[in-house]
């Protein structure tokens, strides 16, 4: 019963918090409500006794990408909100395609079987740890390069260059 109560409040905060993620003008607050909606979705990996997915979510996620996506926003010059309107004059198309998804999801979801049976999880942070330095260590070590060079790519464009 309690798993079932924190399910439903995480989620209707989880669709607060993506649908001020969307509609907020300033851009500084749209990125604080997105810590938010990716810290909700780390929870519910929690719910789901997916402890590893919830660790990298808060770690890769909220921790990193929202950390460079703060610097680009406070680094850039023009305040952006200044400029010009963060939401998109396409909303009434755009409520409709989401809509018809919306209900396409939940008519295949009507449709389709789900069992029934209640199953022991067991944790997967060792297991897919041993895997990650072990067999898979060389694309672990990729993908790790690939987002310090991102990191070192964010720094380069965000340096003021001087003309003249």
């Amino acid at each position: 019963m309690i798993p079932t109560i924190a399910f439903y409040l995480t989620s209707a905060l989880l669709i607060f918090s993506a649908l001020m993620v969307v509609t907020q003008r300033n851009v500084f607050t749209c990125a604080l409500y997105l810590a938010g909606t990716l810290s909700l979705v780390a929870f519910l990996f929690l719910l789901l006794n997916a402890d590893f997915l919830a660790a990298v979510q808060i770690l890769l996620y909220v921790g990193g990408i929202l950390v460079i996506l703060a610097f680009a926003i406070m680094l850039s010059s023009i305040p952006q909100s200044k400029i010009q309107s963060q939401v998109n004059e396409q909303w009434i198309p755009s409520l409709l395609v989401a809509g018809a998804l919306f209900l396409v999801i939940v008519q295949s979801l009507k449709e389709s079987p789900f069992p029934n049976q209640t199953q022991f999880y067991a944790p997967t942070t060792a297991s897919l740890g041993r895997l990650l330095l072990t067999d898979m260590v060389l694309p672990f070590e990729v993908v790790s390069l690939v987002l310090l060079a991102s990191l070192v790519g964010a720094v380069y464009f965000s340096k003021k260059r001087n003309v003249g």
